[in-house]
């Protein structure tokens, strides 16, 4: 048995949703984000219509810069700094995209870090999304099905850790032991009773994970072991 660690990225990771900032910055996120939560279209239909609104003018250069300026929680270098001296494995695992999330891990010294995330293709000067993670088994609100990101190097018995805040987030955490949440997500493990430890910023997860630690250990969720075994047999 091992821990793994999955993180999301945006609005937890980054400090509010860079994903929503890209779209408003470079093209238009109105009303496409409202039709979108209205259950209008699929959340890859949205990614698309979105990148298609980005201005004629935008370029990768342009939106790597605007990337760099992303504020992050300071304390995710401490939660991967503790991971790796715990010899837990830590991933990203992020329904955004490789074109901001790649510079700010490059900017914060953890490009090592593995990172599970759409593409955004620029390609005859318009950009393309591409969702690596799609998955034809779940319908959850993802273009790419975080679920899969976590059960692609975890064995049955490994004890899965996730932290995240959003709709995004909610197939992952029914099939993580231990959950992090906070927003969205806090709001869905209560409304359906995944237990869940409540956190504001990653400085609190990085305590209550030390806690946890030390006092009882990470353990795993009987449920959440049967959720992965469905997941398996489906895929």
């Amino acid at each position: 048995m091992s821990v793994r660690v999955y993180i999301d990225f945006d609005n937890t990771i980054s400090i509010g949703d860079a994903g929503d900032a890209l779209i408003r910055t470079f093209g238009s996120l109105e009303p496409l984000l409202t039709e979108l939560l209205q259950g209008a279209f699929s959340v890859a239909e949205y990614y698309r219509r979105a990148a298609a609104t980005f201005r004629s003018d935008t370029t990768p250069d342009a939106i790597r810069e605007w990337a760099l300026s992303v504020d992050i929680d300071p304390s995710f270098v401490k939660l991967v700094a503790w991971c790796t001296s715990e010899q837990i494995p830590i991933t990203v695992v992020s329904d955004g995209f490789d074109v901001y999330i790649a510079p700010l891990m490059e900017r914060i010294g953890l490009s090592s870090v593995p990172v599970h995330c759409n593409r955004l293709v620029y390609t005859d000067a318009r950009f393309v999304p591409i969702f690596p993670g799609a998955s034809e088994s779940c319908s959850c609100f993802c273009a790419s099905c975080k679920r899969n990101a976590l059960l692609r190097h975890a064995t049955e018995d490994d004890v899965i850790v996730y932290i995240g805040d959003g709709m995004s987030d909610t197939c992952a955490a029914q099939h993580a032991d231990v959950v992090f949440a906070k927003s969205a997500l806090a709001a869905y493990c209560t409304a359906h009773g995944v237990p869940h430890h409540h956190f504001k910023t990653l400085h609190d997860v990085l305590h209550l994970l030390r806690t946890i630690s030390v006092k009882s250990g990470l353990k795993s969720r009987r449920q959440a072991q049967l959720a992965r075994k469905r997941a398996y047999e489906r895929e």
